[in-house]
């Protein structure tokens, strides 16, 4: 894994015959190579608790902007930001039945995106007028979209997070990098015992650290750590920006956490990580854990300012070790610091990565590949989740 592999941005010489390079990956808004990738894929785009029936929200992804409204049967539809007539934002109207009709002039569209009336037009007006609407799925508490061209692929299912004792969370945030950075980062076990230095998970990288294997799977990257302590860690990365994995206990009566991540861009320089997060539900435990989740959540009073905390720590402003860990998310705040420090792809310069990045290392040569693939219009690859194959586990402690 050597000569072929995007090691450092030097590579950029190393061109495939389309001209891709691991900079391409960096950018993703409307037109981009890879925001155009990132749109053949389904991608969630808000939390279901965010719309309730007969509301709109606006929302940002991927560069653009989108209006979600969901209608009053509770359907969640997603269309373009803007009214075609006069360009006033969607979301500034209301919903009718199915519909949505807007605030400036009361053009009205359905969830196809067809004008169905026009009250100060001639009727066959309407016929003329169209929004783009995209194709929408709820699933396991999140709302998603499919904002490319042409038919969705199928809609990829988690069986794990479905069953009828599965207790569903969500542990979303948005941090001000690149995904790219996060979706790293995820790999990177190397950096736990030194970002996150502080935690019960943290081991002796001289004395137990993990020898990382990272393989090319039919979802993406299989990604599997064994310390010479015999602990194991196998984790799943699905292309293109997805994960599956066993998180650390975050409370005495509960075991590892299962979860999915998306790392969906907001812009080049921010994404939004959507986590659910699945427990097995217990009558006794899952009341207790619910409280103690919840009185944690009080105690972090610097959760809402933590982008701000990672700013005055990269400004050298703040030290890490003058923070009170029960005020924030610590081991968020840890990797808001360090992702957001890297700094944005085209910018770093030359990285001379080791044995400790190996999975990175795999996950830039898919992207890249099949970047390079997409822009020569040559079949991409058709990645599926498969549970039977995709084993994950955890042994951190």
């Amino acid at each position: 894994m050597t000569s072929a592999v995007v090691r450092t941005l030097a590579d950029a010489r190393n061109k495939e015959k389309s001209g891709v390079t691991f900079r391409d990956v960096g950018k993703t808004g409307p037109g981009t190579l890879a925001g155009q990738y990132l749109r053949l894929f389904w991608q969630p785009v808000c939390h279901s608790t965010e719309v309730a029936a007969k509301r709109t929200l606006p929302i940002r992804i991927l560069g653009e902007d989108f209006t979600v409204y969901r209608s009053e049967t509770g359907v969640p539809h997603v269309i373009e930001a803007r009214c075609p007539h006069r360009a006033m934002p969607l979301h500034a109207g209301w919903v009718e039945g199915e519909e949505i009709r807007c605030y400036y002039h009361g053009w009205k569209f359905n969830a196809e995106g067809a004008c169905t009336q026009q009250p100060a037009e001639r009727p066959d007006f309407c016929s003329k007028i169209s929004i783009k609407s995209y194709p929408t799925r709820e699933y396991l508490g999140l709302v998603f979209a499919y904002l490319g061209e042409g038919e969705p692929p199928e809609f990829q299912r988690y069986p794990a997070f479905e069953a009828d004792n599965a207790l569903l969370m969500h542990d979303t945030y948005e941090r001000a990098c690149n995904f790219f950075n996060n979706l790293e980062n995820v790999g990177d076990l190397s950096h736990i015992p030194f970002a996150h230095g502080d935690a019960s998970i943290a081991w002796d990288e001289t004395k137990d650290g993990p020898v990382i294997t990272a393989t090319e799977s039919c979802w993406g990257v299989s990604i599997r750590a064994v310390r010479p302590s015999g602990r194991e860690i196998i984790g799943q990365f699905g292309m293109p920006n997805v994960f599956h994995g066993r998180g650390v206990p975050d409370d005495p009566e509960v075991q590892y956490r299962e979860f999915l991540a998306w790392w969906v861009p907001v812009e080049d320089d921010r994404h939004i990580q959507f986590t659910v997060v699945v427990q097995p539900k217990d009558s006794e435990v899952t009341e207790r854990y619910m409280k103690r989740r919840e009185e944690r959540a009080r105690q972090r009073d610097l959760d809402p300012t933590r982008e701000n905390v990672a700013r005055d720590l990269l400004a050298g402003t703040r030290r890490m070790e003058d923070l009170d860990p029960q005020r924030v998310n610590m081991i968020f705040l840890e990797d808001d610091f360090a992702q957001m420090g890297v700094g944005p792809i085209a910018e770093r310069g030359n990285e001379h990565l080791g044995r400790g990045d190996v999975v990175l290392i795999l996950q830039r040569r898919l992207w890249v590949r099949e970047l390079a693939k997409f822009a020569d219009g040559e079949p991409l690859t058709d990645w599926r989740y498969d549970a039977s194959q995709l084993p994950i586990k955890s042994e951190f402690l």
